[in-house]
């Protein structure tokens, strides 16, 4: 792997850049492997506290994880076009693709991807950066998304995600039996002193903390896979990590998630001790999503879930 580093990644160690890059492995595993010679700058050995500069070269070889290295199934980072109209194309991301760049400066997201096919949409949308992404999936979620092709369907869609009359749909496995075939979430996001967002209980009609953004999430049983629950789940907000902190909230995690994952060999879910289990990601995967377009036409696409998570559900099944 190669990158070019650009303004925004300078005076960034070098370890730390390539945690940024290198998503399937550790600072710890990076640093080793910059000693280990695996990483050079302009075509020289480097240590992982080297600061880097605007034009350096950074070459990594990403050798395979050594033994007891834990280290996630590398997933197929190429995207899908599922359709395309007009005013607007429906993508599938795979799971792993980061949507856009942040302050790091990645090389390779969603965004790159879609101006290499569609350069116009590098004038779409209020940020250049974005190239008309108007709503996201996080770097580890699978699944269907909208990109506007013009700024007229960026502006009609953008009103519809404000009034929250955008549909969306998505499939997460997680831990224990739930016990309700229905059910909704309305617990306030907001965030802890370390940055991790956490879902706060109320007080009466009053969030717990003043910073704290309201959440609407609701849910419905498909099917019980053993002592896992696969659910349909349907978002009125679109606050960061909702999915997540939600279920993790209510004791249900959802099945490989390394932020709000249970972190022992077994889950206590009850009186129960559920097996943790690792499906090589995590099983969260937006598969649906419905909106108005400019004719005022209603437009619905679902995509199933991907191959590596029906395999999953079927091993479970066994």
């Amino acid at each position: 792997m190669k990158f070019t580093i650009a303004e925004a990644a300078s005076r960034q160690r070098l370890d730390k850049f390539l945690t940024g890059q290198l998503v399937a492995r550790s600072r710890a595993a990076i640093q080793k492997l910059i000693k280990s010679g695996g990483v050079s700058v302009n075509g020289r050995p480097q240590v992982p506290h080297y600061v880097l500069k605007i034009g350096d070269e950074v070459t990594a070889i990403d050798q395979p994880a050594e033994r007891g290295e834990t280290v996630p199934r590398q997933p197929v980072t190429t995207p899908r076009v599922v359709a395309e109209q007009d005013d607007f194309l429906i993508i599938e991301k795979p799971a792993g693709l980061l949507v856009h760049p942040t302050e790091k400066n990645e090389s390779h997201t969603l965004v790159s991807w879609l101006l290499e096919r569609y350069p116009s949409l590098r004038t779409v949308g209020e940020q250049q950066y974005r190239a008309g992404i108007i709503h996201r999936l996080d770097r580890d979620v699978s699944g269907i998304m909208v990109v506007p092709k013009n700024n007229e369907m960026f502006s009609h869609l953008k009103e519809q995600f404000k009034q929250r009359k955008v549909h969306k749909e998505y499939q997460a496995l997680v831990y224990g039996r739930v016990s309700q075939p229905i059910g909704t979430i309305e617990l306030p996001i907001g965030r802890r002193k370390d940055g991790k967002f956490v879902a706060h209980p109320r007080q009466g009609q009053q969030k717990l903390q003043d910073r704290d953004k309201i959440a609407k999430t609701s849910f419905e049983v498909l099917e019980y896979l053993k002592d896992y629950t696969l659910l349909k789940v349907t978002i009125a907000t679109g606050r960061t990590h909702q999915i997540r902190v939600h279920l993790s909230a209510i004791g249900h995690p959802i099945l490989g998630d390394q932020i709000y994952r249970a972190k022992k060999k077994f889950f206590h879910f009850l009186r129960r001790r559920i097996k943790v289990v690792q499906p090589g990601r995590i099983f969260l995967h937006s598969t649906m999503i419905g909106f108005q377009d400019r004719r005022g036409q209603r437009q619905a696409f679902r995509v199933p879930l991907p191959p590596t998570l029906t395999e999953f559900l079927n091993g479970l099944k066994t």
